[in-house]
C-alpha cells in the first residue's frame, strides 16, 4: 500500500529502464495468473526496453510516470495515451508495479490520462484489455469505462482483447 501521494511527471528516454522493469514485473507476476506461460516467458528484459524506447519516440504518444515523492523518485507505474486522428483519446497502456496494485497509483494515472485527453479536446477515449484479465476489466469498469463490443487478437500476443470506451466530455 502506498504511504504518500506519488508524483506525476512526463516520462522520457532516461526512464526507459525503469518503465521496462515495471512492465516486465507486471508480465511476470500479474499476467502470469491470466496469460499463457509461453507468452509471459517470451517477454524478455531486452524486448521490454525496446518496446518502451519505441513508445517514447512515437509521435503524439504521451507517457506519464508516477514516481516516489522522495529520492530516488523510482517509477511506480505509468500510463501511455494519445489523441487519435479522429479526435478520440486512446489509452495505450497502464502498468503499476505489482506490489502497489490496488493502492491507488493506477487510478491516479488513469485519471491524469483522461484529464489530459479531455483537455486536448477528446470527447471520448478507448482502450483494449486482455479478455482473460478480469481484474483489469473490473478496474476500468469501476472507473466508468464500459465494454463496447469490440474484440481483437493481435498476432504479437495471440490473445483475445476487449474494447472499452469512456465519455470524457459532458
Amino acid at each position: 500500500m502506498l504511504v504518500s501521494m506519488p508524483l506525476l511527471r512526463v516520462a522520457g528516454p532516461d526512464d526507459v529502464a525503469e518503465l521496462a522493469v515495471v512492465f516486465l514485473d507486471c508480465w511476470r507476476i500479474s499476467y502470469a495468473r491470466v496469460m499463457p506461460a509461453a507468452l509471459v516467458a517470451g517477454m524478455t528484459a531486452e524486448r521490454a526496453r525496446e518496446m518502451w524506447a519505441d513508445a517514447l519516440r512515437r509521435p503524439g504518444q504521451a507517457v506519464i510516470a508516477a514516481t516516489q515523492d522522495e529520492r530516488p523518485h523510482a517509477v511506480l507505474g505509468f500510463v501511455g495515451f494519445r489523441l487519435r486522428e479522429d479526435g478520440a483519446g486512446y489509452v495505450s497502456s497502464l502498468y503499476v508495479s505489482p506490489s502497489l496494485q490496488g493502492g491507488g497509483v493506477g487510478g491516479l494515472l488513469l485519471a491524469e490520462a483522461e484529464r489530459e485527453l479531455r483537455d486536448a479536446g477528446a470527447r471520448a477515449a478507448c482502450l483494449w484489455v486482455f479478455a482473460d484479465n478480469a481484474s483489469a476489466r473490473a478496474f476500468y469498469l469501476r472507473r466508468g469505462w464500459r465494454l463496447d463490443g469490440r474484440r481483437e487478437v493481435l498476432p504479437e500476443w495471440g490473445q483475445q482483447q476487449l474494447g472499452l470506451t469512456k465519455a470524457l466530455a459532458g
